[in-house]
């Protein structure tokens, strides 16, 4: 699994109205003290909202929360509802597989890659919205993450990672 700014966005939302469980929150709010982008956000929310875990309420006193207690939304469940596969390769994938022409064979991808997915799933069923709220309650915010992201046009150059 490679984390994307769609992930940084989304666990720093449900980071945000877990802090704020008890009322409304507005995308702006949100967007105020998290520097996140209005337009990258909603789209996020939306997906949210579709997945079962963030409510949403229309009018002046509405905004967004979250369906159920902080303590009850694994970080699992946010990624799933993005729908982002949580697999390093395809062809081990629970959400998305590709079937591959080596898979009853191949070693690498029965002891490894499906061990790597396996333990990505239950790190993330292990840590709540709760945790997250714990960093928005501290002022911490999220956007410097997504300058550490890996991107496609990075490679290994001389043993350093660069960009090409």
């Amino acid at each position: 699994m490679r984390i994307s700014s769609l992930d940084v966005h989304a666990f720093q939302a449900v980071g945000y109205f877990a802090a704020h469980e008890t009322r409304w929150v507005t995308a702006a709010e949100i967007c105020e003290h998290t520097v996140l982008s209005r337009a990258f956000l909603v789209r996020v929310l939306a997906c949210l909202v579709r997945g079962g875990v963030v409510m949403s309420k229309r009018g002046i006193t509405g905004g967004y929360r979250l369906a159920r207690s902080p303590a009850q939304i694994t970080l699992r469940e946010v990624v799933q509802v993005l729908e982002r596969p949580v697999a390093p390769l395809s062809c081990v994938s629970l959400s998305a597989p590709v079937p591959c022409v080596h898979q009853e064979h191949c070693g690498v991808r029965r002891d490894v890659f499906t061990e790597l997915r396996d333990s990505t799933h239950a790190v993330l069923a292990r840590f709540t919205a709760a945790d997250l709220a714990t960093d928005i309650q501290a002022g911490r915010s999220y956007s410097p993450c997504l300058s550490h992201l890996w991107h496609p046009q990075q490679e290994l150059v001389a043993g350093r990672w660069a960009r090409v």
